[in-house]
């Protein structure tokens, strides 16, 4: 993967256009997410309507950069949306939270291909991404994982198992955490 982006970079907004986002981002809440809360929480049903408005809503894309048709939010922006949709229903949250976790790390170590091909997919949710990087006999200890991943040529051969993946079920493309040297020292070493 290519070098990290600026991280200096600051995104800002506009406070006018953060409060008429926040505002679109009540009104969802109060229209569509509270009156369904108890019923899908209840009833372990996954939130399929809500998940297509966070999509059309641009969730998805919230943190991505507008250059990958995301809405390029600030960090603080996007804390708030997440704060206050948390406040009604939190699992809602966690879909789009591990699908931005892993898109972050596309778009701050990818290649240019790497970008161009996935990022817009992903602001668009027309591909939602996950996080598998826990493991049985690890849980949240990520140096203590077990999932190795050998180079064969111009591919890797991943062996191990993870558990708890986030949007596992629902998810297309997932950052996965395997160690490529498992006899590293300190464990935490490339």
């Amino acid at each position: 993967m290519a070098s990290a982006v600026n991280m200096n970079q600051i995104r800002t907004i506009d406070p006018d256009d953060e409060r008429a986002f926040m505002d679109a981002i009540e009104k969802w809440v109060e229209g569509e997410v509270k009156p369904v809360v108890m019923e899908h929480d209840h009833g372990d049903i996954w939130p399929e309507k809500l998940v297509a408005q966070m999509a059309e809503m641009g969730l998805f894309g919230a943190t991505i950069g507008e250059e990958y048709g995301g809405l390029g939010l600030p960090a603080t922006t996007y804390a708030k949306i997440i704060a206050y949709v948390s406040s009604y229903w939190m699992a809602i949250t966690g879909i789009v939270n591990s699908h931005l976790i892993m898109a972050a790390a596309v778009e701050r170590f990818g290649t240019e291909e790497q970008k161009s091909k996935w990022l817009p997919k992903f602001a668009s949710g027309e591909i939602r991404g996950g996080l598998a990087l826990t493991e049985p006999n690890a849980g949240t200890d990520l140096q203590a994982i077990r999932t190795v991943a050998t180079r064969d040529g111009d591919d890797y051969v991943i062996n191990g198992t993870k558990t708890w993946i986030s949007n596992g079920i629902k998810g297309e493309c997932f950052a996965l955490l395997v160690k490529t040297n498992p006899k590293a020292e300190p464990r935490y070493q490339a």
